[in-house]
């Protein structure tokens, strides 16, 4: 039998009623909730809140997309739902709750709303691993019996896409994200695969994130198979699934599927689909696009630091700081192995320290406001 994949366009800026009804229909394609959970099931609804944004940034997952799941929820009766979420290292969890209006989601809806950053860690085994033979992550897992998997779909730099594989990095502690980072990020995914495997995965396209900037594309993708999800909204976002390595990894350890021809479509047509979502070869390559005269040294940063950085940018730009200061070289990450020479540089996070450097900014990851007053104080 193959793997159903449901595939939904709404209309541009849809009411919630409307992203509520596509997300109905979009769940009733695959065989709808019912099929594989009941009233008793203990559900964790797992949205991508990684950041402290706005809905209208489209950094994190639509509150729209969530309402609607929770509303087919109690549909259903169900009486034990959990939304939980980890977000960036160095970012509280609860603050991007409330940035994102979840918080009061969590009342309307009574749920239980958790930071996994604040609960334990256990050890998982990884059967076939490609780097991490066994990874920490949150205790929760053990106390829920459904994850709906909520993702965000985009592109950034860290990876060619970011959506239901990755979304399961929020499991993780700080420490563990870290060392994905540190290790290998694609590999370390693929390993998380085999240990979190989410019942229902719903891809939010209704405002992509394109390079850290919303670009409306009003889709949205559903499975019960996570790597088939991903790679079915891959397509439609312009990539080759098989190019991306998480991906083809995961799928060949056996934590989902990504063949076209094991993969029954469903709702509209992935051929009449064209996201065409821009993607970058590089982090650098990423931030030079979208603020000029700034030049990356980049060391294979973690994703605490780079979300860091973009948003320290965008604010310093706000600021008028970024039109004042001309030509900027930021360095940042672990794998820096030469200072690079010239005026205006500037190394960043606590991993930059042993390059020596003549101005640096310390944290991990460093501080939006502090970034903003070194540029101002030094380089303006």
């Amino acid at each position: 039998m193959k793997t159903k994949v449901s595939l939904l366009h709404t209309e541009p800026s849809p009411s919630l009623e409307s992203v509520c009804d596509h997300v109905r229909r979009c769940t009733a394609l695959i065989g709808g909730l019912h099929s594989f959970l009941s009233r008793d099931s203990r559900v964790m609804v797992k949205p991508n809140v990684g950041t402290i944004s706005s809905p209208q940034e489209a950094r994190n997952t639509d509150p729209r997309v969530i309402e609607a799941m929770l509303l087919l929820l109690k549909e259903i009766q169900v009486k034990k739902i959990v939304i939980a979420e980890s977000s960036i290292v160095g970012t509280d969890t609860f603050e991007a709750f409330k940035a994102m209006g979840i918080d009061d989601l969590s009342r309307r809806y009574k749920t239980e709303l958790v930071d996994l950053k604040k609960e334990p860690s256990i050890t998982k085994r990884v059967p076939s691993p490609y780097v991490f033979p066994s990874i920490h992550v949150s205790s929760r897992l053990e106390k829920v019996d459904v994850i709906i998997n909520l993702p965000k779909l985009k592109t950034i730099a860290a990876t060619p896409v970011s959506m239901g594989l990755k979304n399961l990095k929020g499991f993780l502690p700080d420490k563990e994200k870290k060392r994905f980072h540190h290790v290998h990020l694609s590999r370390g995914l693929a390993d998380l695969s085999q240990i979190i495997k989410p019942q229902f995965t719903l891809i939010d396209g209704i405002v992509s994130s394109e390079l850290y900037e919303p670009k409306e594309t009003n889709v949205l993708f559903e499975s019960r198979d996570v790597i088939a999800a991903d790679s079915v909204a891959s397509r439609a976002a312009g990539f080759d699934p098989a190019e991306i390595e998480y991906l083809r990894l995961a799928s060949e350890a056996g934590a989902g599927t990504m063949d076209r021809d094991s993969l029954e479509i469903v709702g509209d047509s992935l051929e009449e689909t064209h996201l065409d979502l821009k993607q970058t070869l590089d982090y650098a390559e990423a931030f030079a696009a979208s603020f000029p005269g700034i030049k990356i040294v980049e060391g294979g940063p973690c994703s605490g630091c780079t979300g860091a950085l973009y948003f320290s940018l965008k604010k310093a730009r706000t600021l008028g700081l970024l039109d004042k200061i001309g030509d900027l070289t930021l360095v940042v990450g672990t794998k820096v192995e030469n200072m690079p020479s010239g005026e205006n540089i500037l190394c960043i996070g606590n991993c930059t320290k042993k390059l020596g450097g003549k101005h640096f900014l310390p944290g991990c990851p460093f501080i939006t406001a502090e970034f903003c007053d070194y540029i101002e104080q030094h380089f303006v």
